[in-house]
């Protein structure tokens, strides 16, 4: 997937924080397949045009969605050079494949309640328990699904609050997009997926009491990836300078 344009002082500057002991360029043609959760995208889009001009011939072709569907499918076979989840058991269960090299924590995230903005009824978790309240999440194999369930019971209203939820969405942009369309009073999220697209839409509640809760985003090449140098080069761009700036700008913590 060739990302949009970027400036020239983005573009400089990935370049300038990317390693100059990268792999010799691919021959043209060459496509590095990344699976990556789906709230790594505007990260992970950026990085993608100083990763192809490091590496003439190569083109990135992202993959993303859910961590736990991306996980299903290295699981059944499908071509993959790199995994990066948004949490540690859904890269465990792609490990049980045997065909995930040793992964590494590259970044770390934290959750927020997010309502639409007008809404200043809601200021905490014990909110979420109210009844009648029309509440969203990602499903519970969904990273976040998982983290909210986690916090939700930490904060003691887990039960009350599921049974409020009116969907279960299998991304946490699914979520982010229910509940800035008015069709749900609440939702919880990561802190990164309040992006501007959406920031006029959604007012942002601290999840207090989450501390405790810290998601851990790990990547890892492939053992079959047929370009298993470029695929080594993206897990280091990815857990370097370069990765680590990109993924700060959006408010991602570091690992």
């Amino acid at each position: 997937m060739r990302s949009p344009s970027r400036s020239g002082a983005a573009m400089s500057g990935a370049l300038v924080l990317l390693a100059c002991s990268s792999p010799a360029g691919a021959p043209t043609g060459a496509e590095l397949h990344v699976a990556a959760a789906m709230s790594l995208k505007e990260a992970f889009v950026e990085l993608e045009a100083g990763f192809e001009a490091e590496h003439p011939g190569v083109d990135v072709v992202y993959n993303f969605a859910g961590s736990q569907i991306l996980a299903a499918q290295i699981v059944a076979g499908a071509p993959a050079d790199v995994f990066a989840s948004a949490d540690q058991a859904q890269m465990q269960r792609a490990a049980a494949s045997s065909r995930m090299q040793p992964a590494r924590v590259f970044a770390r995230n934290r959750l927020v309640i997010v309502t639409p903005i007008a809404d200043g009824t809601i200021e905490g978790p014990a909110d979420l328990a109210r009844p009648g309240l029309r509440l969203v999440l990602a499903g519970e194999a969904v990273p976040v699904g998982a983290y909210a369930r986690e916090a939700l019971g930490r904060a003691g209203v887990r039960d009350a609050a599921l049974a409020n939820v009116v969907s279960n969405e299998e991304n946490v942009r699914g979520v982010v997009g229910k509940v800035a369309a008015g069709e749900a009073d609440a939702g919880v999220v990561y802190a990164t997926d309040v992006t501007d697209a959406v920031a006029g839409k959604l007012r942002t509640v601290a999840f207090a009491g989450a501390d405790d809760v810290v998601p851990a985003y790990e990547i890892a090449a492939l053992t079959d990836s047929p370009q298993p140098a470029l695929a080594a080069a993206f897990v280091e761009l990815v857990s370097g300078p370069a990765g680590a700036a990109a993924l700060g700008e959006r408010g991602f913590l570091p690992p």
